[in-house]
């Protein structure tokens, strides 16, 4: 399920186009609740980082926390940056959205750190940490 988001840095030519437009498709189909696609993104080892707590979660707990998550508007991801190095490579991000939290849209401000490598010719996400952030 693709979702309605402001990307202004998916066209910047100082990033890598591949690089970018999967992690594009990977903060899309998790805001989407799009296990499908994920699963195509995220390496078999995949593992996330809870910045607010330090909790390390695996695969299965990530999945169901994707498909768990309340409503979300006004989502503009941007500020990305991507390195690159051989077969391994790091993008940075900000996610500005709204959350629906016990009926009140509550604005929130994070920032991400995605790490990839290629497989068989492929970017796979095998490590993520999201963190809150001031504006």
């Amino acid at each position: 399920m693709a979702v309605a988001m402001v990307n202004p840095d998916l066209d910047n030519p100082a990033l890598d186009p591949e690089l970018r437009k999967i992690d594009d498709l990977f903060v899309r189909s998790y805001f989407g609740k799009d296990l499908e696609t994920l699963r195509t993104i995220l390496d078999p080892g995949f593992t996330f980082l809870d910045g607010a707590d330090g909790r390390e979660v695996k695969r299965p707990d990530f999945d169901r926390t994707c498909l768990a998550q309340p409503p979300f508007r006004n989502l503009v991801h941007d500020q990305t940056h991507t390195r690159i190095d051989g077969d391994s490579a790091a993008v940075a991000a900000r996610n500005r959205y709204e959350r629906l939290i016990d009926g009140t849209w509550v604005a929130f401000n994070t920032r991400y750190v995605d790490v990839f490598r290629r497989v068989d010719g492929r970017w796979r996400c095998f490590f993520a940490t999201v963190y809150k952030v001031a504006k």
